[in-house]
């Protein structure tokens, strides 16, 4: 169904007097949409009506399709609405939703979200009851956990049903990682099977496992792993306020258009910001929600927190006072995203403490005064190392750059760090270390900032175009590097993965396009060639009269071209070399993305160097490459390294493949034992093949050894403290009985309520299953793909398996469970940046063979289309 924008008055005075009416009568339920909602609302439908690319009025898109869109993001594995009701909503809906949006009312979503609530909280003790009863985990029956792509249950009898089985299900899955694999006997016959057997064609059958008892204690406490989670998901869909049901709703919307352009609050603005810049103003601490307490899980390194020595990892923080004089605010049991807004604030500016130290008696409080600074996020920012890559009878050293996000100011006068300044940096040091040639990692970045995309790219080449971009109304536009220098002339090679999206893609298509580099890697890069702006509500007319700290529309405005005019958009980039990869099996690229805009091509650019550049070594041809690729194709089938990245492979496809799961312990355990004896076999593999690695020496920016530098005197002098407490503690008598259970109405001075304190920037993701608040969180806009940001029981079942979900284009999602042993410290062993070494040490030895090169100008000077 479409909006309907022409309608006549006789259908209009029956929808103001019906529908809209009847949201006035409803509305007097908790959730309300205020007058800033009303204008921020009414703001985000302007920008995506008028400066979308797409050009498209929003009465043009499908209600319906909005309507379960924004359902499938509050309820992604379909659990708690029914089929029926989903149908009542978009009838209910569907033909007067333009006219809710129009005047900027969220009345649909309000009711649509205390529906969602209100079934969450009773489903919730639906599973408390539950729990109690007795558990037969030798039935034939099995469960889907994966429930993203059926259709919701029919019946509350259907629903019931599925929940029973999905408890069972959890409860199993509980019992079995409190089972010690060794207890779980098999016959060598059994391991010596699987050790000769190809990873796709392990099996082990259920009589082929002897099967432990469960004990009633082992019962008792899966139930009451799985009871904790189930309030602590009550707990995180009752805290939700409506501005984050708003944020959850209009990002819902914006992905009608595109899945790119979406809603941020005046938080997730902040956030999204921090992400780019690399950098924060608050204390540096990681916090988490532990019980009802904030507590401290890490210190980030140079931060105020850290400077203090005065705070340690499991401290609690109990309340939180802002400058001299402030009244403490009692954070136990606040919702974190609250207590995060509290302690950040500006640069400068005094917060106060009350902590609970973790050594001690639970009666000891402290109080800490730290002041609000910049936190460099220094782990994101670029980094190098060199490696020896054996060649012939000698050694290369040949450098790599890890680049995992495009981050910068914007403002080039900034002294902030960006991402042209640090590889350049890190170019100058590798150079003095005498690298031959370079590798330029970018399969875990993302995108960021076009415009240090461009800079990146002129570190490379002399001058010329770097991308076009067209706008809405088809104005094309060339953005080139004319800066005339070139920071790095030998080879070079950019290393890509499926990850690898928006500025990474232009990097590396552009490079390609200049016939720079060699990209290695995946078949393909992600796919993403649109660009996005940032409007900001508070700085416009529309917005005058509103207090500052509103949101803000990122809105898809371009799409970009390479030099040659073909698209990055679902194609990507191609690896001129490909190596196997489990990363081309998972739904992780544009096309797999709900509405992504199409794959298009427009002339190519024409253009010349202003100088002759002469690239050193062997120049990118043909016959280099069909040399390059065929040792390398020759290699992946010679070396034990790559038999084993084939088998790591073959079995992510074969459990990818596996929808049902048995509710039989026994068939549980045999799935289990199949699965551990493949991992200890793939384990052994990777020690052995480890020492294998090449020797290597990391490089680091000046700002990192810095922050290094000052962590590594904090550590030593905790550990100096921790020494003396240690040698006073055996001198002193224990005092006092085992510690009691605190209370969550922990004592605290006197305080006001968090309203009274004064505003300051905090997290507002929807994204009830983290329990993680880190001031240097990383936005998930530097993410290639859009993870359902909803609570999934699923993800906390066993504290061992990691669920990702993504979503796909049809607008579903779709789980992947992944095995993570987070109690084994495995060894690194990067089979494709090890091939990409061997490939560039090839390159490098076959151009100290050749002749001396001719100038790039040569091959540069010509139109590029095809």
């Amino acid at each position: 169904m479409k909006f309907a924008r022409s309608i006549s008055l006789a259908l209009f005075v029956f929808l103001a007097g019906g529908a809209l009416a009847q949201a006035e009568k409803l509305n007097s339920a908790p959730f309300e949409t205020t007058g800033t909602m009303r204008e921020e609302t009414r703001y985000l439908i302007q920008c995506l009506e008028t400066q979308h690319y797409l050009n498209q009025p929003l009465s043009k898109l499908d209600s319906e399709g909005f309507i379960k869109s924004y359902i499938q993001d509050l309820d992604p594995q379909h659990l708690f609405f029914l089929q029926s009701e989903i149908n009542d909503y978009e009838a209910r809906f569907g033909p007067s939703l333009y006219l809710f949006l129009e005047r900027g009312r969220l009345y649909p979503a309000f009711v649509i979200f205390e529906d969602y609530r209100d079934r969450v909280i009773a489903r919730a003790a639906w599973v408390q009851e539950r729990l109690q009863q007795d558990f037969n985990f030798t039935s034939e029956s099995t469960y889907a956990p994966d429930r993203s792509k059926t259709e919701w249950p029919a019946t509350e009898a259907e629903a019931n049903a599925l929940w029973e089985k999905r408890i069972e299900y959890q409860v199993l899955d509980q019992i079995l990682s409190e089972i010690d694999n060794d207890e779980v006997a098999v016959d060598e016959a059994v391991k010596e099977k699987v050790d000769a057997t190809a990873a796709a064609e392990v099996v082990v059958a259920a009589e082929e496992v002897v099967v432990p008892e469960i004990t009633p204690e082992m019962l008792t406490e899966a139930r009451d792993v799985i009871r904790k989670q189930y309030e602590r998901m009550e707990k995180s869909v009752t805290e939700l306020e409506a501005s984050d049901v708003q944020e959850i709703f209009l990002t819902a919307l914006t992905h009608m258009y595109d899945p790119h352009s979406t809603y941020f609050s005046a938080n997730s603005l902040e956030e999204f910001s921090i992400a780019m810049r690399n950098s924060l103003v608050g204390i540096g601490a990681v916090l988490q929600d532990n019980e009802g307490y904030c507590t401290i899980k890490e210190l980030l390194p140079g931060g105020p927190a850290e400077r203090s020595r005065e705070l340690d990892p499991e401290d609690r923080i109990l309340a939180v006072a802002q400058g001299k004089d402030g009244e403490f605010v009692d954070v136990v049991g606040m919702k974190l995203t609250k207590i995060v807004k509290l302690i950040r604030g500006k640069e400068g500016t005094l917060v106060r403490l009350l902590v609970r130290p973790a050594k001690g008696d639970p009666s000891d409080r402290k109080t800490v005064n730290l002041v609000r600074d910049e936190i460099k996020l220094t782990a994101n920012l670029a980094s190098a190392e060199v490696f020896d890559v054996p060649a012939g009878n000698t050694t290369v050293p040949i450098g790599v750059i890890e680049l995992p996000a495009f981050y910068g100011s914007g403002d080039p006068s900034s002294d902030e760090p960006s991402t042209t300044g640090d590889v350049e940096e890190l170019i100058g040091k590798l150079k003095d270390m005498g690298v031959k040639g370079l590798v330029l990692d970018l399969r875990r970045n993302g995108g960021g900032l076009l415009t240090e995309a461009i800079g990146l790219t002129g570190l490379f080449i002399p001058d010329g175009p770097v991308v076009q971009v067209r706008d809405i109304m088809g104005q094309v536009q060339g953005r080139v590097d004319d800066n005339g220098m070139v920071a790095w002339d030998g080879p070079l090679i950019v290393l890509v993965s499926r990850f690898s999206a928006s500025a990474s893609e232009i990097v590396a298509g552009a490079l390609k396009n200049h016939n720079r580099a060699i990209i290695v890697g995946d078949e393909e890069t992600h796919g993403k060639g649109t660009v996005q702006a940032i409007f900001e509500m508070n700085r416009s007319n529309f917005l005058s009269s509103v207090k500052p700290r509103r949101g803000a529309a990122k809105v898809t405005v371009q799409k970009y071209y390479l030099p040659d005019g073909t698209s990055t958009q679902i194609k990507g980039v191609r690896s001129d070399i490909v190596l196997p990869s489990a990363n081309m099996l998972l739904p992780i690229g544009e096309d797999d993305l709900p509405n992504a805009m199409a794959w298009d091509s427009i002339p190519g650019m024409e253009w010349s160097y202003s100088i002759d550049f002469t690239p050193e070594g062997e120049p990118i041809s043909p016959a280099l490459l069909d040399d390059l690729r065929q040792r390398s194709m020759d290699r992946q089938g010679a070396l034990e390294e790559f038999t084993y990245l084939n088998d790591n492979i073959d079995w992510v496809k074969k459990r990818r493949e596996q929808k049902d799961y048995s509710l039989n312990l026994s068939e549980r355990l045999a799935l289990r034992k199949e699965d551990e004896l493949f991992q200890q076999k793939m384990k052994k593999g990777l020690r052995e093949l480890a020492s294998l690695n090449f020797p290597s020496e990391s490089v680091l920016l000046k700002v990192t050894e810095e922050q290094n530098a000052e962590h590594e005197a904090y550590l030593a002098e905790i550990a100096e403290r921790d020494a003396q407490e240690a040698a006073q503690a055996e001198s002193t008598p224990a005092k006092g009985a085992e510690k009691a259970a605190e209370p969550l109405n922990d004592a605290a001075p006197k305080t006001v309520d968090a309203g009274d304190a004064s505003e300051t920037p905090a997290v507002a993701e929807f994204n009830p299953k983290s329990k993680l608040e880190i001031e240097s969180l990383e936005s998930a806009a530097k993410t290639v793909y859009t993870p359902k940001e909803t609570f999934d029981p699923d993800a906390q079942v066993k504290e061992d398996v990691e669920v990702q979900v993504f979503k796909t284009k049809d607008g579903e999602s779709e789980t992947v469970r992944v095995e993570v042993d987070e109690e084994e410290d495995l060894p690194d062993f990067d089979i494709h940046l090890r091939e990409a070494l061997r490939i560039m040490a090839d390159w490098v030895e076959m151009s100290e063979q050749a002749a001396p090169s001719a100038p790039l100008a040569a091959n540069a000077t010509k139109d590029k289309n095809g």
